[in-house]
């Protein structure tokens, strides 16, 4: 069952639903959707990581009665069916996809989603890890550095940081940038999980995205809280071995 939480009231509150980072508790919590602006939710899922506890994973997905995108899948099949749900059910239902890197937290969707014919998007070198892998490949592949996935939606690959792969997502109408896992939330004083990371390219990487989105209001990191712009600045103070 998909949760509706107010975001106002999770600033009120300390934002709880992201507290449970690094916590041990229930093997499974119910996705959550927050609203970012008129148009874009928030999803927010949640999934067991050795060393880590229960850990939330963010995403979005951009209602439309056109076609809605989801740009990050849940971090299970259960949760992105869920979401296909809820969202055919408001009659936009989900037309396009695009995952910003190959870990499973922006993956682990895509074989559901093809399933149902939605145009999955990933980048050439996405999709050739996680052919490496043996997982299920997006269909459709995007080369280049920039590339518009819809109106107003642009996919802006700024080099390594977190995982080789790694892009950004700009919601220009909104003023929405989703970090994915490049972006670090202001709660955290560590790069977390960099066993794919490329740390002396994560900084510089991070600049380019600074410098590319000077409009940004909200900035979405891949774990944790949304933000400012001064995320990025953060993400690249913790690069550079600061807190």
């Amino acid at each position: 069952m998909v949760r509706f939480v107010k975001l106002t009231a999770l600033l009120v509150w300390g934002l709880s639903a992201f507290a449970l980072h690094g916590e041990e508790l229930p093997e499974q919590k119910a996705m959550q959707l927050l609203p970012l602006s008129d148009d874009v939710r928030l999803h927010l899922s949640y999934k067991q990581v050795d060393g880590f506890g229960l850990v939330e994973s963010n995403g979005v997905i951009i209602l439309s009665e056109q076609g809605s995108i989801i740009i990050d899948t849940p971090w299970t099949e259960q949760d992105t069916a869920e979401l296909l749900n809820w969202a055919a059910a408001r009659g936009m239902p989900v037309t396009t996809s695009f995952s910003s890197h190959s870990h499973e937290d922006r993956t682990a969707g895509i074989g559901l989603l093809n399933s149902k014919g939605i145009a999955t998007h990933a980048s050439k070198m996405t999709n050739a890890i996680l052919e490496e892998q043996g997982k299920p490949l997006a269909k459709q592949e995007i080369t280049g550095t920039t590339y518009a996935l819809a109106e107003g939606v642009e996919v802006f690959y700024p080099g390594p940081g977190h995982a080789p792969d790694n892009s950004v997502v700009w919601l220009a109408g909104a003023n929405i940038l989703v970090g994915g896992c490049l972006i670090r939330s202001a709660e955290t004083d560590s790069l977390g999980y960099t066993g794919d990371a490329s740390p002396e390219e994560w900084g510089p990487s991070v600049q380019k995205v600074l410098a590319r989105y000077p409009e940004a209001k909200i900035v979405l990191p891949g774990h944790g809280l949304p933000g400012t712009r001064a995320l990025l600045h953060h993400t690249i103070s913790l690069t550079e071995g600061g807190n």
